[in-house]
């Protein structure tokens, strides 16, 4: 009998995977100095620009593998091409950070890699078993990533409470597990689905084991009550880990619970709704009220982050009444306007050496181009029209109103108005206070190529999203089971 293996599902797999262990060989003929970085991150960056081009070539040939337990769909193309994103968008910035490159290694570029080889299996796994090394492949990268600095105490801190918490999370996450497998007899989401079909009422173990598994998620997308990490972990890690923690792994962490809710957990759905709409608001409730006091712009952003990841949580909350495409949405301009906010933090942190938001002190006349970037990324967060912030916000609000969670939505817009005050103190603090250092800052060439690019992104999804939003409907509708 002939074996025929579908490769061609395997593309951006193979790919990553291929381009990981060349950048591993080449970095063992490269000198330790600060072009060795570089070099590296150039190489990686020109890999996933190439992958990402190829993978948009590839829709619509879509299938299945591995007994089913792995799936190419829209699903998995959009998070594909959303995962590459925000590993280009942080090799760029690993490629500009200073910290890094001074080191001399090129071990960053290669745990990014092998996080993106994580982050697009999960995507596609159809199975708890592979969905289980996908993740561990992640976030394991992720740990060692955080705490990369290794001179910075502050670094080693945000490592080691992240590799606790993480720890944590996958205990839960296995203990959530074997009740899922003991009351359904299989790994398997289709399997599963199959099983609950079949047998009518929920069992209650199965009800128990799927809470835990969510709650493990909730680590992943930082949802209340598993949002401690972030603040001190934003803020000890790298600047290029800082973000694509808030961009990457929240993507994935929503990547996972999108085919789960589509899949094994779909008999459950109304039940989980209900959850997903009380996390939901208090997520966005803590989110916006821890970032009001706060001084240091990484524990802002930290903070935002758990809010955005609220209103995400809207997205499912909703996710049969337009919510799964608003969700999908929202997490595209979520890229675009963090990571600006992000590559402007980046030019900054490589002239001064502290997070402290007194540090944007007069950065419109330092450097307008930063300022303006900052202040777009800002407003779209925020929510301010027209820019893409404004619409995915409003496409989610909208979702929770036609699923019937109308006080979610009041919610959501008074968190709204809320947020433009932490926002607009710091974009008080670019245009108006006077800066302790008038010198300009010098931006490079490709910092602001990169800049331009994000607030292109920002201004095109709000001005003209409706190509994006098919895209999104498109990717819904090709889902495989």
């Amino acid at each position: 009998m002939p074996f025929n293996f579908p490769w061609c599902l395997f593309q951006t797999e193979i790919g990553l995977i291929a381009l990981a262990l060349g950048c591993l060989l080449l970095d063992l003929f490269l000198k330790s100095d600060e072009r060795r970085g570089k070099i590296l991150a150039d190489t990686a960056m020109i890999g996933v620009a190439l992958l990402f081009f190829n993978l948009c070539l590839q829709w619509g040939r879509f299938g299945s593998a591995l007994r089913g337990s792995f799936v190419q769909d829209g699903i998995s193309f959009f998070f594909k091409i959303l995962f590459l994103l925000a590993g280009f968008f942080t090799l760029f910035m690993m490629r500009e950070y200073k910290d890094h490159l001074k080191r001399g290694h090129g071990e960053f570029t290669l745990l990014l890699l092998f996080s993106l080889i994580g982050m697009v299996f999960l995507t596609s796994a159809n199975d708890f078993l592979l969905f289980f090394v996908a993740l561990e492949t992640l976030t394991v990268s992720l740990y060692i990533m955080t705490a990369y600095l290794r001179e910075k105490n502050t670094s080693i801190e945000a490592g080691v409470k992240y590799l606790i918490l993480g720890a944590l999370s996958t205990a839960i996450f296995l203990y959530g597990l074997s009740f899922v497998y003991g009351a359904t007899g299989s790994t398997s989401y289709q399997g599963i689905h199959d099983k609950l079909i079949q047998g009518g009422a929920l069992p209650s173990a199965f009800t128990f084991g799927m809470i835990l598994v969510v709650a493990s998620l909730g680590f992943k997308i930082a949802a209340v009550p598993f949002q401690l990490w972030v603040p001190d972990i934003y803020e000890g890690a790298p600047i290029p880990v800082t973000a694509y923690l808030a961009i990457g792994s929240k993507a994935a962490g929503f990547a996972a619970l999108v085919r789960l809710i589509l899949t094994a957990f779909a008999p459950s759905t109304p039940s989980l709704s209900i959850l997903f709409s009380v996390l939901a608001a208090l997520t966005i409730i803590y989110g916006n009220l821890g970032a009001i006091p706060q001084t240091n712009i990484k524990r802002l952003l930290g903070y935002s982050g758990i809010g955005h990841a609220g209103y995400m949580l809207i997205g499912l909350a909703a996710f049969h009444a337009s919510g799964s495409e608003a969700l999908l949405y929202y997490l595209l301009s979520y890229l675009f306007s963090t990571g600006g906010a992000f590559l402007v933090l980046l030019a900054l942190c490589n002239f001064v050496k502290s997070d402290d938001i007194s540090e944007l002190a007069g950065l419109s006349q330092r450097s307008p181009l930063l300022a303006a970037g900052m202040l777009l990324s800002l407003l779209s967060l925020a929510g301010v029209p027209p820019l893409a912030g404004f619409f995915a916000k409003f496409y989610l609000l909208w979702a929770g109103v036609k699923a019937g969670f109308l006080w979610l939505a009041v919610i959501g817009v008074l968190n709204v108005i809320t947020s433009l005050y932490y926002y607009l103190k710091i974009v008080k603090v670019m245009y108006i206070d006077k800066p302790a250092d008038p010198t300009a800052i010098s931006v490079t060439l490709d910092q602001r190529v990169m800049q331009y690019i994000s607030i292109f992104g920002i201004l095109l999804l709000g001005i003209y999203p409706g190509p994006f939003v098919r895209l999104t409907q498109a990717a819904i509708a090709s889902f495989i089971r």
